[in-house]
């Protein structure tokens, strides 16, 4: 059997390269996500800004969470100024130096935004002062050399620096050596009595580094521990030194996880049905081998045996490409900004033995199921007549039941929101796209020859088309196996498309009917303080000004094994929430809250299984955890956020300390573009201030990259991989067909004939993919929608453009792939 599995592959190349091709970027695809998952758990961004201090104490960064990935804390965790205190008394013959962190912006013609640091706090880490000295009076500044060469400015030079209202002036006194290439915002440095002057949360540090005198560190534990703090090991302080790291990297793993899930089930859909039809392109040699003899286990024995060295070897080359992939895909996001500009890779045995693994179990069973329908233990005599009837009606019936079962399933799933509320129902209905596209396997003979039928009259006034038809019919399953990849893909993108533009559908009919507000004001993490708040309360033609806070707070539930949920967080009080947006409670009246209480949208509360007078724990931006009682389940969360608290818990845990934007109402006889206009002149002096007519306001420190753009790249590619086993497919069935498009060149059928068979053929497929994929995509987006919308509606947006383009590039790879697999059949003569 080794010498004849040798010598198969060696007359069936083209169909044998087909499948390694495949596999071999499933392999690809799989050790790229094997990096970006592995990158995600152990990378690790580092400055060197806290590297000398010998002990280092600050405040977890991240929540912890049983037997599952720790969530990282929304914003910068911060320890209480008492704790400096504690240590000095702990360790009295210690050095202690304190970090406090100030989030600012640097004016000029294009605003930057910058941390401020206490002047002091550069002994913490490796950065020193290469030019001039270290801040010592009131109104001094240090700047990074590289910051100060990008602004034109030097020693002795003024710049303006604004911590949330008005630009004050600074003297350059020195530079830094700092690298700030991984960093969103530059790190400046002035006295401590500055910072205690301009920042709104003087009684918080960011961290404490302690030199141990001659009695050591002894009581540091205890005290620690007491106060919920982390003594950070060395190798480990990159995550207290660039915060936003641990919710890029959870981005990165949850993505690199959920898409690696995605592409094992893509994988062993699309080798499965490659394989599937190259064994039955080969039903008739099958027979054969059995009816001079060997057994059905010999021959199964004959499958494995190729596939296997074929699967290994894609494998092992997908294990060493995955990888470079993968840190292509890293470099990317550092290039939009979703992750941070100074994370690397991370390569360990994880991308490597992943592909191999899955590679060879995958090929291996799709052997073992197409074996069975065609290798069967009955008579080989019906496989000698080659077509459809190989695999025998029992196969068929057999088949035919498990596609429908699935495709119940999947209609079932997209149901669920209909039938109950929560998290669960909107992830069922959410994989339901995806579970009715791989019933499209199973099923796809039966779809192919109802397609026929239907487009059967319109399309058989010639005889290529009749032709063509009919042989699409007598090779149904072939032309299934063809049929099906292109349907998962096209079912994938539609999804995408369906349930992106039905939510921002929905959010912006939210919005349109909450709207309250004529005009916002919003600043980046630097915030607004009370003063720019009072300049605007004096521009004329402005009958109101409220300070609101946006931002981001991990939420558990009432239940005692409830998830931790990530949310956006809106802070507001009293009449400037009304004033703000109608958020539409239910039950009616105003959405008033107590200091202890808290607001859920409609899908935060099914999130956290959450109902009114329910307790729920809270996890501020600051690292704070509170107790709120859920007072009242608004409708329109989609459109102004999930999560809505007073203004005091949300305000005092932004990184300013500060309110984030201010909510303005104009005076009837003044119009939105003299409000603007006029407000914006109110504040020329203070930089990062915009005045927008977004009726919104949104997270200042979640504008920092868009991890939606980088989960469009992993579907874009995985996308690319489903197209690779649609050619591979038009290629088994082209190369198969060596004798039949001889036999149409013997009776006399020119070139030209033959290519407008197979284009024929080629356009039906395409368009049977199109139509059953977005068939396939409309239940789960259906169900999507009506969870979103609270019930509201149930059809789903469709983005025209984004549709089109999906029909034409599955056309246009379809069509082309059939052209290309083809042609070299066309010019043979009738005796090859």
């Amino acid at each position: 059997m080794k010498d004849i599995a040798r010598l198969t592959r060696r007359g069936r190349r083209g169909q044998i390269a087909a499948v390694f091709t495949t596999v071999l970027f499933s392999a690809i695809l799989l050790g790229a996500l094997g990096l970006l998952f592995e990158t995600g758990l152990r990378g690790q961004v580092s400055t060197g800004e806290y590297a000398k201090a010998p002990v280092l104490i600050g405040a977890p960064q991240s929540v912890p969470v049983k037997e599952d990935v720790d969530i990282a804390v929304p914003g910068r965790a911060l320890l209480p100024e008492a704790l400096v205190d504690e240590v000095t008394r702990t360790v009295p013959d210690a050095r202690v130096v304190v970090d406090q962190v100030l989030p600012a912006m640097l004016a000029g013609r294009d605003p930057v935004p910058a941390t401020a640091h206490p002047g002091e706090a550069l002994a913490l880490g490796d950065r020193t002062v290469v030019a001039g000295t270290t801040p010592r009076s009131a109104g001094e500044v240090v700047l990074p050399r590289g910051l100060a060469a990008d602004r034109s400015v030097d020693l002795g030079d003024a710049v303006d620096i604004a911590f949330g209202g008005e630009a004050r002036r600074f003297t350059i006194v020195g530079l830094t050596s700092a690298d700030d290439t991984g960093v969103d915002a530059a790190d400046v440095y002035l006295t401590g009595d500055d910072i205690g002057r301009n920042s709104a949360r003087d009684d918080q540090v960011a961290a404490i580094g302690v030199w141990p005198g001659g009695e050591g560190a002894r009581g540091l534990g205890e005290l620690v521990d007491r106060h919920g703090a982390v003594v950070w090991d060395e190798g480990q302080r990159g995550e207290l030194e660039v915060v936003r790291q641990g919710q890029a990297k959870a981005t990165l793993t949850s993505a690199a996880g959920a898409f690696g899930g995605l592409t094992v089930i893509v994988t062993l859909f699309t080798v499965m049905a490659l394989t599937s039809l190259h064994v039955r392109e080969r039903s008739r040699e099958l027979a054969m081998l059995r009816v001079v003899g060997a057994t059905s286990r010999q021959v199964r024995k004959l499958l494995l045996g190729e596939i296997r060295r074929v699967a290994l070897v894609a494998g092992i080359i997908g294990g060493v490409g995955g990888p470079l992939l993968g840190a292509g895909m890293v470099g990317v996001g550092r290039w939009s900004g979703t992750l941070p500009a100074g994370l690397d890779p991370v390569v360990g045995l994880l991308p490597v033995v992943i592909p191999v693994v899955v590679a060879v179990l995958a090929a291996e069973a799709s052997v073992r199921i197409a074996a069975r329908r065609v290798v069967g233990r009955g008579s080989p005599l019906p496989g000698l007549r080659g077509g459809d009837e190989a695999s025998g009606p029992s196969s068929g019936r057999t088949r035919l039941a498990a596609g429908l079962a699935v495709l119940a399933l999947g209609i079932a799933m997209a149901a669920a929101p209909w039938a109950f509320s929560g998290d669960g129902a909107t992830g069922l209905s959410g994989l339901s796209s995806l579970v009715i596209a791989l019933s499209i396997g199973p099923l796809s003979p039966w779809v192919v020859r109802s397609a026929a039928r239907i487009v059967q009259g319109p399309a058989t006034r010639g005889a290529t088309q009749y032709l063509a038809l009919s042989n699409v019919r007598l090779r149904a399953a072939r032309v299934g196996g063809v049929l099906a990849p292109a349907v998962l893909g096209v079912t994938l993108s539609c999804t995408q498309l369906f349930v992106g533009a039905s939510a921002g559908a929905v959010a912006s009919d939210q919005v349109d009917a909450g709207r309250r507000a004529d005009l916002v004001v919003t600043a980046g993490p630097s915030g607004i303080d009370r003063s720019t708040a009072e300049k605007v309360a004096e521009t004329p033609g402005i009958r109101s000004v409220d300070q609101v806070a946006a931002g981001t707070v991990v939420v558990r539930g009432p239940a005692d094994d409830s998830a931790w949920q990530v949310l956006p967080v809106l802070g507001a009080d009293g009449d400037g929430l009304a004033r703000y947006a109608d958020l539409d409670p239910r039950g009616g009246g105003p959405l008033v809250l107590a200091p202890d209480e808290i607001a859920l949208g409609v899908q935060g509360a099914d999130l956290l299984y959450a109902e009114i007078g329910d307790q729920v724990t809270v996890v501020l931006g600051d690292g704070r955890t509170i107790d709120r009682r859920v007072a009242t389940i608004y409708r329109r969360g989609l459109g102004f956020g999930e999560v809505v608290l007073p203004l005091a818990d949300v305000r005092s845990a932004t990184a300013s300390g500060q309110a984030t934007a201010l909510v303005v109402t104009l005076s009837r006889d003044t119009t939105e573009q003299q409000g603007a206009s006029r407000v914006a002149e109110r504040l020329r002096d203070h930089p990062g201030v915009e005045v927008v007519r977004s009726p919104v306001v949104s997270d200042p420190e979640a504008s920092v990259g868009d991890p939606a753009s980088f989960q469009v790249v992993l579907l874009v590619i995985l996308w690319g991989y489903i197209a690779i086993a649609v050619v591979s497919s038009l290629v088994v069935g082209n190369l198969a067909r060596r004798g039949e498009l001889t036999l149409l060149h013997a009776v006399g059928a020119t070139p030209a004939q033959r290519r407008r068979v197979g284009r024929w053929e080629a356009a039906f497929v395409a368009g049977t993919a199109c139509v059953v994929g977005m068939a396939a995509a409309v239940p789960g987006a259906s169900g999507l929608v009506y969870a979103l919308s609270n019930g509201d509606r149930a059809i789903p947006a469709i983005a025209l453009g984004g549709l089109l383009l999906v029909v034409v590039l599955t056309s246009a790879l379809v069509l082309g792939a059939g052209e290309l697999s083809a042609r070299s059949f066309r010019t043979r003569s009738p005796r090859s």
